[in-house]
């Protein structure tokens, strides 16, 4: 899976995102920009060190908190660089485009991105606007839920990426609603239930047992000489 969710503040995008996570039953790693998620584990990371070592130790669900990085492209690629050292895990970057922008795409993001697939892991981005992630992200992805949209530039924004019926639609929805587009086949469903999905995020997470992420194995390529 690599899911986009899109809309504006308060609409329930982040809470979503955290429960189609969860949902993986994989070990979740949580780029977390502005101190939305920190209160559901006991104690984020801030360092790439503090992250290899949530991963080694198995952590269920690893916050890492972003909030005071003035560079934080740069600081997603050293952070990319832990995760591509494991396999079978959950990303969830929340407000993407502190990372990248459509033209300016954040090389650690994607080469998960591309890797992602064939190596059992799961990416779900946050955003407000469609055009903040890189166009490669947006190709590759499979998901995309869309919540409230509401600045008319937005609207538009969305009706030159998805339609004009599907910006039309989303305009009108109301918080913790969503439509869920399936990118491969364009097939498009309306999601009102947002008890079966919503997560407190102001209180610690149950206990959870999941398959955790796995060292990936070295890959050596063999030379023959010519």
């Amino acid at each position: 899976m690599k899911a986009l969710c899109i809309g504006v503040s308060q609409t329930g995008k982040s809470t979503f995102a955290l429960h189609l996570a969860l949902s993986t039953r994989k070990q979740v790693v949580i780029w977390d920009a502005n101190e939305v998620f920190i209160d559901v584990v006991k104690s984020p990371v801030y360092t790439p060190s503090d992250l290899e070592d949530a991963l080694r130790h198995e952590e269920p669900v690893i916050v890492y908190d972003a909030t005071g990085v003035d560079d934080r492209a740069a600081a997603f690629e050293s952070f990319a660089a832990v995760l591509e050292n494991y396999d079978r895990h959950t990303l969830l970057v929340d407000e993407a485009g502190d990372v990248q922008r459509a033209t300016a795409p954040n090389p650690g993001l994607d080469r998960l991105y591309r890797r992602a697939g064939r190596r059992g892991n799961d990416i779900i981005e946050t955003t407000h606007r469609a055009s903040q992630v890189a166009v490669l992200n947006r190709s590759l992805t499979t998901d995309v839920y869309l919540f409230a949209v509401v600045r008319p530039a937005d609207v538009d924004a969305l009706a030159r990426e998805f339609s004009e019926e599907i910006a039309e639609q989303a305009q009108g929805l109301p918080d913790y609603v969503y439509l869920h587009l399936h990118s491969r086949t364009g097939a498009l469903e309306k999601v009102d239930d947002p008890e079966a999905w919503y997560v407190d995020l102001d209180k610690p997470l149950p206990e959870r047992h999941v398959e955790p992420a796995e060292r990936a194995k070295t890959r050596r390529i063999e030379w023959e000489a010519a």
